[in-house]
């Protein structure tokens, strides 16, 4: 699974202690188990002057621990948003063809980063909805087409909370009409974990949809499960990701699914939660 982290911060900062710092850092998280390295590409995202700048390569990030420490320096924000992949492949492509800058998250558009951790087993169902955002799809993973899901709500419904909430909505209706092109599968998809981000604010989809009898546990923090996202709000900044990424106090699971909202407002972090009832 990819591994995200993302930060809200009152003042911008470059947030190394949870990116590359330290034993649970993203970085740290990606070669944290045997069989289980994010080896597919990196990219670290933040905000220059209200516009989205992403930093990224297609190469191992526990191989290019220097490249990603530099661009989690440099990343000083009052938003950043971090990835590491570990590729999925729902239609069964050639893995050359899978790795590469355009598949490296995070994806950029209008003013917003996305990354996401899962898998979107309808994939061309989803994609043959885009219209006219069809033709910016760049690469060939299922992320991509989510990212561009996503920014068609966005411009239809204004809130990225609603956007993210109608991208579900949407999937699960089409796999209503598509169900039977998968019969071994029993959803449309293994995780739909969402982070959009902008400038002053972080909305994410936390939904994790896990196997009975328990899934993977999360990789550096015993009893914490794989897919739950983890959040803390601190003195001065929010902190969303995959799993905690550092030993200190305070971190707590979201809701599976549900959607969080943090902005900045009046030099404060506002964060609200909605259910999602499927």
């Amino acid at each position: 699974m990819c591994r995200i982290t993302a930060i809200l911060s009152v003042s911008p900062a470059a947030n190394e202690d949870v990116l590359c710092a330290g034993p649970k850092s993203l970085l740290a998280q990606a070669g944290a188990v045997e069989g289980r390295f994010q080896d597919d590409g990196w990219g670290v995202g933040c905000f220059r002057g209200g516009k989205p700048v992403v930093k990224k390569s297609p190469g191992p990030a526990r191989l290019e621990t220097g490249a990603f420490k530099a661009a989690a320096r440099s990343a000083v924000s009052r938003v950043t948003l971090a990835h590491l992949r570990e590729a999925s492949n729902p239609s069964g492509l050639p893995r050359a063809s899978l790795i590469g800058p355009a598949n490296t998250q995070p994806f950029s558009a209008g003013g917003f980063l996305f990354a996401h951790n899962g898998t979107l087993f309808i994939k061309d169902e989803i994609r043959s909805l885009l219209g006219a955002y069809a033709g910016k799809v760049k690469g060939a993973n299922d992320s991509e087409v989510l990212f561009w899901q996503a920014v068609k709500m966005l411009d239809a419904y204004g809130d990225p909370a609603v956007a993210l909430r109608m991208a579900l909505d949407e999937i699960l209706t089409v796999w209503v009409s598509c169900r039977d092109k998968y019969p071994g599968r029993k959803e449309p998809y293994q995780g739909l974990n969402l982070f959009l981000a902008s400038a002053d604010s972080l909305t994410v989809l936390c939904h994790g949809r896990r196997r009975k009898g328990g899934g993977k546990p999360a990789l550096l923090t015993p009893g914490w499960e794989a897919g739950r996202i983890a959040w803390r709000q601190e003195k001065g900044r929010a902190v969303f990701s995959s799993e905690p990424a550092d030993g200190r106090p305070g971190w707590k699971k979201m809701d599976d699914p549900s959607v969080a909202s943090a902005r900045l407002a009046g030099g404060r972090i506002k964060i609200g939660f909605e259910r999602i009832t499927l």
